[in-house]
């Protein structure tokens, strides 16, 4: 008796198909590279990474660091693109890092006179790049907070990270059936 069977395979396969269950992506890091790597506040450098050959002319690197947040890389005859960011000011630097005092402040305080500001953004193929400018502040100290550092724990809230989608509990709803229903035609087969 193959029916059973054959119904299970079939639930099973509609259910995926139906659900357009995602592909495994194999997407990669590619690290940008900044020149100078070390620059003082409201100092030019540059930003480079090589992404996959495409037609796309112009990506965006995102950083705190930079000014305006942003800068435009355009692709040269070499593959890589590249393009010129304007860092912050100094006081910019300061009410930035009193905005990300989790992330910052320990670079700041800690050594001394350069803190370190991820860079980022998206290849054309949808790769991303990540790399990192430090930054030298004067005096190497953090900005004044009245002389005290934070203290006490952490109030974090669920900030919508556990918010639930009732698509992909539906999606998951309906795999669990599938597989419920065709492990219980399985067992329903006689024995021969």
């Amino acid at each position: 008796m193959r029916a059973p069977r054959t119904a299970a395979a079939l639930i099973g396969a509609t259910t995926l198909l139906a659900l357009g269950a995602p592909a495994a992506s194999a997407k990669s890091v590619e690290p940008a590279w900044v020149s100078p790597a070390e620059a003082s506040p409201g100092q030019s450098v540059t930003v480079s990474v090589t992404c996959e050959t495409s037609s796309v002319k112009t990506i965006t690197a995102n950083s705190q660091a930079f000014s305006t947040g942003s800068a435009t890389l355009t692709v040269g005859p070499d593959g890589k693109y590249s393009g010129k960011a304007l860092l912050a000011s100094e006081k910019e630097f300061d009410s930035k890092a009193l905005g990300n005092l989790g992330s910052n402040l320990g670079n700041l305080v800690k050594g001394g006179k350069a803190s370190g500001w991820g860079i980022d953004g998206k290849c054309p193929n949808g790769d991303t790049f990540s790399g990192a400018v430090e930054v030298k502040l004067a005096g190497g100290q953090a900005p004044d907070q009245g002389g005290k550092l934070p203290t006490g724990p952490v109030h974090t809230g669920v900030g919508g990270s556990v918010a639930p989608e009732a698509g992909r509990l539906a999606a998951g709803g309906a795999l669990v059936a599938a597989g419920v229903g065709g492990f219980w035609l399985l067992r329903r087969r006689p024995a021969a």
